[in-house]
C-alpha cells in the first residue's frame, strides 16, 4: 500500500488505496524513439557522404548541416522533455472514498478530477496484445453516473 501525506481535498479517515502511473514500458518506448531520432541524421549524413562526396565536402553543405542538426537536436531534446513531463505527471489514485485522475496535457495544462465511488457503475480492464499480457500492463476504464462519463487510466500495471 502506497502513502501519500497529502490528497487534494482530503477528506477525515479517507486513505489511500493505490497511487498509480503509467507502465514504465511507455517511458521505455519513448526512449526508443529518441535514441533513434538521435542516430537517424548522423546516419543520413553518412549516407550522403558515401554516395555523393562532393556535396558533402563543400564549406556551405557543413555550415548548413551544422544548423539542421542544432535545430533538429533541439526538438528532440523539447519533444522527449516534453513526453517525459506528461509521462510522469499523470496520475491516478484510489482511496477508500474516490477515486482522482491528474492528467498533464503538454507542459502547461493540467487536469485534476475525481469521481466518489458511489458514482460508479461500471469497471472494464483491457490488455491489448502479447507485450501487454506478459508485462502486465493496460488500460482501465470507469464509467460513473456523473456528468463526466468515465475515467481512462492509460497503460497502468496490473490493471
Amino acid at each position: 500500500m502506497f502513502h501519500l501525506d497529502h490528497l487534494p481535498n482530503q477528506r477525515p479517515g479517507e486513505q489511500t488505496v493505490l497511487f498509480l502511473r503509467r507502465h514504465w514500458i511507455d517511458l521505455f518506448k519513448l526512449v526508443v524513439i529518441t535514441v533513434f531520432a538521435c542516430l537517424a541524421p548522423i546516419a543520413l549524413l553518412w549516407l550522403i557522404g558515401q554516395t555523393a562526396p562532393d556535396i558533402a565536402s563543400q564549406e556551405a553543405s557543413g555550415a548548413l548541416a551544422s544548423v539542421f542538426l542544432s535545430v533538429f537536436y533541439l526538438a528532440v531534446v523539447t519533444f522527449f522533455f516534453q513526453e517525459f513531463v506528461d509521462y510522469y505527471l499523470d496520475t491516478w489514485i484510489v482511496t477508500s472514498e474516490r477515486v482522482i485522475n491528474i492528467e498533464q496535457n503538454g507542459l502547461f495544462n493540467r487536469t485534476a478530477s475525481e469521481l466518489h465511488l458511489a458514482t460508479v457503475q461500471d469497471v472494464s480492464a483491457e490488455l491489448k496484445g502479447i507485450v501487454a499480457t506478459f508485462l502486465d500492463y493496460g488500460d482501465v476504464k470507469v464509467q460513473t453516473a456523473g456528468a463526466l462519463t468515465h475515467f481512462h487510466f492509460k497503460s497502468i500495471p496490473h490493471p
